[in-house]
């Protein structure tokens, strides 16, 4: 190709059903909160944009079809086998044509022509005016273009496109590109439904053509051919001139290709702002902008952690709108200033409060500054914590702000003020570090990031720069915090930022956080059991996850030393075993996916049949590892497989929570996220306690490092099978409820339920299988997953399953009846909390994607359990919290993981904490199947015995 001009020209219906396949929808990610599919509309978009922003051509054309260009007159069967267009992705043409319009790029479209046609003209017009062309398709026909100026790019699986020029496809298809008609003429195109000439395949045809040339050039030459295949070819001699007719690209259209118009520059960028905020797309807005969004929170804290979406700013990218522009931001660096502010702030209905801080880690982060807000225009600024640069490891300041205890001393009193309510974004991270700064902020009655969290468990605008670009009406683009601190080894912290430049980040934080109060408690207004939920259970359970974050845990750093030492010893002896099965390879990287490949797939010689193809060769996933080694593939794979979980304990945790131990405090402190999921459950991470395996030997080990200071010890009290128990309440079941009602064990009734014999005859295998059932369902588990993780055939799966739901109806009308309501509306919990399923909604009659709705089917399922369940030990946390504080007892919670809660607690008051713990999560919430709990008490997390 030479260096002249570049026209890319889109195949925007190949494309189109190449992303919606590519990204089917399977979560909510690909949904809007209104329930529009946008996984196709979405690779489009980012389709097009990397041709903007990276590719950056001269010109930009779209072309779409609008007809059969008279094939189908030629042969009525033409493209006849094809599924038609599925109605998720035909629903969501309109959108990627009006996101091309809003691009200000030319749709090339004729009536009653094919896309293919349109191209192959549009290709021919550009070359005769000195441009030359790249077609982005997924439909190889278009090869048949390449000239020494037409590229053709295409999709390779599990790797980077592909651009074809005429010396690559030589070499992948053995013949000229003009040549790809004579060959789909001969050997047809299943997928377009060109018959070809019967018995002719690639092979043949190729073999034919490199002789002959063309198919003219074969049947001129017919007696020259041998055997059987003469006749084939005299037989279809009609449907060969047919088939490369079809398949034929018609480059003579009558259009003419207005270059100029196509000049890939100017667009509407309110247009496509405004389109990209309909359809969610934060992170396309970003790039538009040159901007990154962060995930999670609302100021520096979360802001450093920002996700980098793109470092591309181009011509396109027009500059921000200053959040500033409507609101003003007031500097409290005088005594006089911060006199006026407390006024103002005693004479508030409510506080917006926010904190600017040197870390993400609230429990070493170091206040640098207090932003404050009543109203949604103005916010005030308190710097407390700005240093000069060659003052930063210098506790003398030369910064004019005022004193760090003046600040505290004066806003205590409106901060702590019960009659006057508090707002925040992220409200657990802002109390913590104003708690170890000395004030108790009190009442905390609104947090802008759980309402809407609550509204919608599936968000995209949890964090409140997100939010204010697409929830706030109008819409606000903030300043990014890596405009003031910058990223990589040059990042600053806020610490360092001038006084001038943090004051009106950090004021707009309070002032638009105000505005999502004043939007969000709209929102909810019309939602009554979601706001009770908000203020009888979310907000109160803010100040006991902050309780929780700031007690931290004491960990056996020695005994991690030690066991990290046994683990070495263990990889090592593992390392040795993998390369002696490896059949004679010798020594390799296990953790390197192509060196693996290497020894599975080469040396080993496993069958890749039903494999995932990916950049390195073959998946090597812990799913494909546990396949294989299900399938008794070879020894080695559970040997690598054993290698990588010993390898992810090591380095997730036996090697890095020493590490995690603040300096000051001496403990390990977790992070509790009240908005993680999507069931209601709390979430943790830096570190993520929640996942330190209990079923293994090594997630036990790491457990056995939790230790409590001399004179204390560790309480655990969990709920004994909470999810059954909530199974059993919503389904009404009499014989779960039976058996919970008489202290039976749950798996054992139910295994004689379903085997029809005594409870005392039930076996200890029947036992487990009838256990597996229980939990699986909740999971939405099926017979097919029933007899993958079991010994029974499918067939006997089915029949457990359909003996299971005889004997126990009422399961099954529950599992039946949710699905059926998940495509009708919101599912709830118990206590109100609630989860569309727009897969669902969209699906009605079960049409769509299959593996899409199933899986939202077991969501669904799961999702009232699940979520009634989180509901009850969120509940139980807050009232141990009060029990606590009103009692003289002095323990206190430090962990909560799933159904359990961990205590540490003074040995003189164990017996009687344990009951009061015991108690409490009891009789959090009443059921037709009582809510149990077990209490243990240990030296270490390991080592735990009854109380």
């Amino acid at each position: 190709m030479t260096s002249r001009p570049l026209f890319y020209v889109v195949d925007g219906h190949a494309v189109a059903y190449r992303q919606f396949f590519g990204l089917q929808s399977n979560s909510r990610g690909f949904t809007t909160r209104s329930g529009e599919q946008t996984n196709a509309t979405f690779g489009f978009t980012r389709v097009l944009l990397d041709i903007l922003l990276k590719d950056k051509p001269h010109y930009l054309a779209v072309s779409f079809d609008k007809g059969l260009s008279g094939r189908d007159e030629l042969y009525s069967d033409y493209k006849g086998t094809r599924d038609k267009m599925p109605e998720e992705l035909a629903s969501q043409i309109e959108r990627i044509i009006e996101l091309t319009q809003a691009f200000n790029i030319p749709i090339l479209a004729m009536e009653g022509y094919e896309a293919d046609d349109m191209i192959g003209t549009a290709a021919v017009q550009a070359e005769a005016q000195g441009v030359d062309t790249r077609v982005i398709t997924g439909d190889r026909d278009l090869l048949q273009l390449l000239t020494s100026h037409v590229m053709v790019q295409l999709p390779k699986r599990g790797e980077n496109d592909v651009v074809y020029d005429v010396q690559m496809f030589r070499d992948e298809w053995e013949i000229e590109p003009a040549q790809l008609i004579e060959l789909k003429g001969l050997m047809g195109d299943s997928s377009d439904n060109i018959p070809g000439v019967k018995g002719v395949g690639q092979k043949t045809a190729t073999n034919l053509l490199k002789q002959y040339g063309t198919i003219e050039g074969i049947y001129t030459h017919i007696d020259d051919v041998k055997g059987a295949m003469k006749q084939k070819l005299i037989d279809g001699e009609e449907l060969a001139y047919l088939s490369r007719n079809l398949a034929t690209i018609r480059k003579n259209l009558p259009v003419t290709l207005d270059l100029p118009a196509c000049v890939a520059h100017d667009f509407d960028h309110d247009r496509v702002l405004e389109l990209f905020r309909e359809l969610e797309f934060r992170q396309f807005s970003d790039r538009l902008t040159g901007q990154t969004t962060p995930r999670e929170s609302s100021s520096s804290k979360s802001d450093a952690k920002a996700e980098e979406v793109a470092e591309v700013v181009s011509e396109f990218a027009p500059p921000p709108t200053p959040v500033e522009a409507d609101m003003q931001c007031v500097i409290v660096r005088d005594q006089a200033t911060l006199d006026a502010l407390v006024e103002t702030l005693n004479a508030a209905k409510g506080i917006v409060f926010d904190v600017e801080s040197t870390s993400v880690d609230q429990m070493a982060a170091i206040l640098v500054g207090i932003a404050l807000a009543v109203d949604d225009v103005t916010g005030y600024y308190i710097p407390v914590g700005h240093k000069k640069e060659a003052a930063l490891f210098d506790m003398s300041t030369e910064v004019d702000q005022l004193p760090l205890d003046v600040v505290i001393d004066a806003l205590r009193p409106s901060l702590t003020n019960p009659n006057i309510e508090k707002y925040a974004h992220n409200a657990a991270y802002d109390l913590v570090m104003m708690q170890r700064y000395g004030i108790d902020v009190t009442p905390i009655t609104f947090d802008t990031m759980i309402a809407e969290w609550l509204l919608d468990p599936a968000s995209k605008f949890l964090g409140l720069k997100a939010f204010a670009n697409f929830r706030l009406d109008p819409p606000i683009i903030m300043t990014e915090i890596k405009e003031l601190i910058g990223t990589g080894k040059k990042q600053i912290t806020m610490a360092m930022v001038e006084v001038e430049q943090a004051a009106p980040y950090a004021a707009a934080d309070g002032t638009v956080t105000y505005r999502a109060v004043t939007t969000l408690q709209k929102e909810l207004s019309s939602q009554p059991e979601l706001t009770e939920l908000l203020h009888t259970l979310e907000m109160p359970l803010v100040p006991v996850i902050a309780a929780m974050e700031r007690a931290g845990v004491v960990l056996d750093v020695d005994y991690l030393a030690e066991l990290s030492e046994s683990l070495d010893n263990q990889l090592k002896g593992l390392e040795q075993e993998i390369y002696g099965l490896s059949g004679g390879y010798g020594e390799f990287n296990i953790n390197s996916p192509r060196q693996l490949n290497d020894v599975l797939f080469g040396k080993l010689g496993l069958s890749v049949e039903g494999l995932r193809k990916t950049t390195h060769g073959y998946s090597t996933d812990a799913a494909t590892l546990d396949k294989l080694a299900e399938e008794n593939a070879h020894p080695i794979l559970t040997e690598i497989l054993n290698y990588r979980e010993l390898t992810k304990l090591k380095g997730t945790y036996v090697d890095a929570l020493p590490k995690l131990i603040n300096a000051e405090t001496g403990r390990l402190h977790t992070s509790y996220n009240q908005t993680g999921t999507t069931t209601g459950r709390i979430s943790s991470s830096d570190p993520n306690l929640q996942n330190i395996p209990i079923r293994t030997e090594v997630g036990r080990e790491v457990r056995r490092s939790f230790i409590t200071p001399p004179g204390t010890k560790l309480l655990s009290v969990d709920y004994s099978q909470i999810e059954l128990r909530v199974l059993a309440h919503i389904s009404g079941e009499e014989t779960l409820l039976e058996a919970f009602a008489e202290g039976q064990d749950i798996h054992a009734a139910t295994a004689a339920a379903v085997y029809g014999i005594p409870l005392e005859e039930v076996t200890y295998d029947q036992r487990s299988f009838a256990k597996r059932v229980n939990f699986g369902l909740i999971y939405g588990m099926g017979a097919f997953r029933l007899a993958r993780d079991s010994n029974l055939t499918l067939s006997e799966s089915r029949d457990f399953i359909n003996t299971y739901f005889a004997r126990l109806p009422r399961v099954q009308d529950y599992l039946e009846s949710t699905k059926q309501a998940a495509r009708l509306g919101p599912i709830t919990t118990l206590f109100g909390r609630r989860r569309e399923f727009h897969i669902l909604r969209q699906a009605g009659d079960g049409k769509g994607n299959q593996v899409a709705i199933q899986g939202e089917e077991r969501v669904a399922i799961n999702m009232p359990i699940q979520g009634t369940a989180a509901d009850i030990m969120k509940k139980a946390m807050i009232e141990l919290y009060a029990a606590l504080q009103e009692s003289h007892l002095n323990a206190h919670m430090i962990l909560q993981v799933h159904d359990e809660l961990v205590l540490e607690v003074p040995e003189a008051e164990l017996d009687e904490t344990a009951r009061l713990v015991v108690d409490v999560m009891e009789g959090a919430f009443k059921m037709r199947a009582p809510l149990r709990a077990n209490a243990q008490v240990g030296t270490n997390w390991r080592d735990m015995e009854p109380v």
